[in-house]
Order: structure tokens, then C-alpha cells, then sequence
């Protein structure tokens, strides 16, 4: 893990903190953080017990640091993000989304890595989308460029994704440019 990768990883969890829970993970994988973010909105008629409807969103976002990206590790992200998230997405008439959300930091990447993950994809919908449903996204970031590459469904995410590692970035260059005489 360069010193940029682990600034970023923990530039991003500082700013998931203020909405998401974020729980370290140190099993000695590539898997650094899970942010959990819960939201539930009602409408109800003067007591709160007359319902008349309500909505359960959720999103998880793993925060991977991959170091050098190779189509293995991208599998190894989609296997073991889905695995931990599906058994969270409790789908029920309130439900109405949930995100499991890779976001791989990386050093070097193989070409053909990111062009396979632009392309992976996994969506769930439960009792017709009457009960919500699953999406997987994922974004890869270079923390020495910020560039960004996501999937289909990531791509609402790669704008304040990007907007984040910048100014994690910039805030780290300025910090070296102060230390030096």
C-alpha cells in the first residue's frame, strides 16, 4: 500500500464518517473499510401509527486497496463484495434499494482489468421491484491522477468520488509543501 493509497483510504472514510457507520477491517486482504449508510423516510396521517408509506434505503461501500489492479483482483472484489452483501439486503415492503459499492484504490493497472470491470454487473430486483432492489456498482481510482473508472451503475458515483479524491489529494500536496523549507 503506497503512502497516497492509505491517505486516500483514510481521507475517504473521514468523509463516510459524517453519514456512513465505517467499520476497519484488518483480515490482512486488500479489504481496508465497510461504510454502512441506513436511511428510512415515512409519511404518516396525525399519529404515527397512520402509515401511509414508507421507504428503507441502504448502501454499503467496501473500500478496497489493490495496489497493482489485475482482472484476478477485480473478480476477487465482485466475489467477496457480493458474498458479505447479498446476506444484507433484507427485502421487505419498505424496501426500496440497496448498494453494495466497491471503491478500489490502485497503483498500476492491467488494461484489460478496468475494462472488465466497466462491464460487470449485478442487479436483484425483489417481488417485481415491489420490494426494492440490489444494484452492484464499483469504481477504480488512481489516487496519483484521479482518474476514475466505473461501471454502468457506478457512474452516479464517480463524480463525487472524484470530486473527494481531489481534494484528499490536494490536501496532502499542500501539507508537503509546507513541511518542505
Amino acid at each position: 500500500m503506497s503512502q497516497l493509497s492509505e491517505k486516500v483510504i483514510q481521507g475517504l472514510k473521514n468523509a463516510y464518517s459524517a453519514y456512513f457507520d465505517v467499520e476497519e477491517i484488518a483480515d490482512g486482504t486488500t479489504l481496508k473499510a465497510l461504510c454502512a449508510y441506513h436511511s428510512r423516510a415515512s409519511q404518516y396521517v396525525l399519529v404515527k401509527k397512520a402509515e401511509l408509506w414508507a421507504a428503507e434505503s441502504h448502501e454499503y461501500i467496501y473500500l478496497w486497496d489493490a495496489g497493482a489492479l489485475d482482472e484476478r483482483q477485480v473478480e476477487e472484489v465482485f466475489r467477496r463484495t457480493l458474498e458479505d452483501g447479498e446476506p444484507r439486503v433484507k427485502p421487505h415492503s419498505q424496501h426500496m434499494y440497496t448498494y453494495l459499492t466497491a471503491v478500489v484504490l490502485y497503483d498500476s493497472a492491467v488494461p484489460e482489468a478496468l475494462d472488465w470491470l466497466k462491464r460487470l454487473k449485478k442487479r436483484r430486483e425483489y417481488w417485481l421491484s415491489l420490494h426494492g432492489w440490489m444494484e452492484f456498482r464499483i469504481a477504480a481510482v488512481d489516487p496519483s491522477t484521479a482518474e476514475i473508472t466505473t461501471n454502468r451503475p457506478g457512474k452516479a458515483l464517480a463524480k463525487d468520488l472524484k470530486r473527494l479524491v481531489e481534494r484528499i489529494i490536494s490536501a496532502k500536496q499542500l501539507g508537503e509543501e509546507k513541511k518542505q523549507p
